[in-house]
């Protein structure tokens, strides 16, 4: 067929093929193919510079993959499972930042944790959850009663093996994001969107933000993930902090972000620059873990916090976890599973609790704390309860029917069992739900050695011994 046109090609009224459609065609499918390879390009360009930029440490007290081919017990749970746990520390090393930003950076030296994640991926792979641990949860180390943050300054070792001491919780990565790192991504997405119903304005954490849903600059959103104003301080800060993580997840899986080559590349020397992982967590396993997340973030990610309530210890105050309520988180993640669904903090503070005694005054003020600091309403004492409800064991939370969303969210942060009122029990009026106090609210962790009285005091490994570690 030399000298004459293909057979498929394009032709005019005569005849006669169109040389101008024929090159236009040839064109764009060069031009297609090199749209193919610039993309698997950079991706390629994308591994390599943030697999050179990740600042990699040992870390030798990580849990390892459990192996199934060497289990001889069928009913290793442990073995079974092949979840994923994750231990993200947001540090507030300030040794690189400039005096100069308009930023409430503090004045602590050395290394800190500001936010400790605890980041699960279900055994199906069906299922992310967060669990935000307080940096001021007591723990016991070296025979040493201290805050669980401050382990951190000990390095990630130290932080990784009480996690899982103390909680029984396996970990098998680490990874560090810092102050800086936080402020470039952020401004590389040009901002974050964040709503308030009321006005924040807090000087030590750099905070002066109106109430609304404004996209907020990379300084207004480290003033809002810092602040701890409100009456539960440390806890309040953790939900800001869950709440920025959803904007910024929002914005980063944007389709305008990732098309965006340019910024693409940005956010990557912002990210890696700035993050420290443990050695064994190599950049293709991250891809693959990404790949199997991609879509659970289009769902609701569970987001919470380990129960817990103040305790004055040596004339600090700390957080005790509330033991059956603790217990019960770590049983789920611990079994491959994802978090039951502890309600939103909206939801939460619409869920009025009333407490029935059952005469055990200590626990009652165990429990009440418990609930205040995870966001819900709380009614109040409401007598010792009716006479026909049996003194138990087990703290039980009644409600009008045994699926009532608020019970079921109130039963999950207290690691209680649920029963429906009969006909001869009423709720106290205005409450959703009532909790009858139980033996187990005033259990202890039983994961680590015993607490100190208020007399004993609190021990810490900041490295200035004067400053208390809720500055920060």
């Amino acid at each position: 067929m030399s000298g004459g046109s293909a057979p498929w090609a394009a032709r005019s009224g005569n005849g006669r093929s169109r040389p101008g459609l024929r090159r236009g065609a040839w064109i764009a499918g060069i031009l297609a193919l090199v749209g193919v390879l610039v993309v698997a390009a950079t991706g390629m360009l994308l591994y390599l510079r943030a697999d050179g930029s990740l600042t990699r440490v040992p870390v030798d007290e990580l849990t390892e993959p459990p192996d199934p081919s060497e289990s001889t017990d069928p009913t290793d749970e442990a073995v079974d499972s092949d979840a994923r746990h994750f231990l993200v520390v947001g540090s507030d090393t300030r040794s690189d930042t400039d005096d100069e930003d308009d930023v409430a950076r503090g004045d602590v030296e050395g290394q800190r944790s500001d936010a400790i994640l605890y980041v699960s991926l279900s055994d199906d792979r069906d299922d992310i959850s967060v669990l935000s641990l307080p940096r001021d949860l007591l723990v016991e180390r070296d025979g040493q009663t201290m805050r669980l943050g401050d382990t951190f300054m000990d390095g990630p070792g130290e932080l990784v093996a009480t996690v899982q001491e103390e909680y029984g919780l396996p970990v098998h990565h680490y990874a560090k994001v810092t102050f800086d790192g936080f402020l470039e991504a952020v401004d590389t997405l040009g901002g974050v969107e964040l709503c308030l119903d009321d006005d924040l304005v807090d000087p030590d954490a750099g905070a002066d933000l109106e109430a609304g849903c404004h996209h907020r600059s990379p300084e207004d959103a480290l003033g809002f993930v810092r602040s701890r104003q409100g009456e539960r301080a440390d806890l309040e800060r953790i939900e800001r902090q869950q709440r920025f993580i959803r904007a910024t997840l929002e914005e980063l899986t944007d389709r305008r972000v990732l098309a965006d080559v340019p910024r693409l590349f940005e956010l990557v020397e912002d990210v890696a620059g700035n993050v420290t992982t443990d050695d064994r967590l190599a950049m293709r396993e991250m891809l693959g873990l990404a790949d199997e997340v991609r879509g659970m973030l289009d769902d609701d990610i569970p987001m919470t916090s380990v129960p817990a309530y103040p305790q004055t210890v040596g004339g600090r105050e700390a957080l005790l976890p509330y033991a059956p309520g603790a217990r019960a988180m770590f049983e789920e993640l611990r079994e491959g599973g994802s978090l039951a669904d502890r309600g939103t903090p909206e939801q939460r503070e619409e869920t009025t609790v009333a407490i029935w005694s059952q005469y055990r005054e200590e626990g009652m003020e165990v429990i009440a704390s418990t609930l205040l600091f995870a966001g819900f309403f709380d009614r109040g004492a409401a007598g010792p309860g009716p006479e026909q409800i049996e003194v138990t064991d087990t703290t039980t939370v009644y409600a009008t029917s045994a699926d009532d969303p608020a019970a079921e969210r109130v039963a999950a942060v207290l690691g209680a069992q649920i029963q429906e009122l009969g006909e001869d029990l009423e709720l106290p009026d205005d409450a959703d739900v009532a909790v009858a106090v139980g033996r187990d609210a005033t259990d202890s962790l039983d994961l680590g050695a015993e607490l100190p009285s208020e007399q004993d005091g609190l021990g810490t490994r900041s490295a200035d011994p004067g400053a208390a570690p809720d500055d920060a």
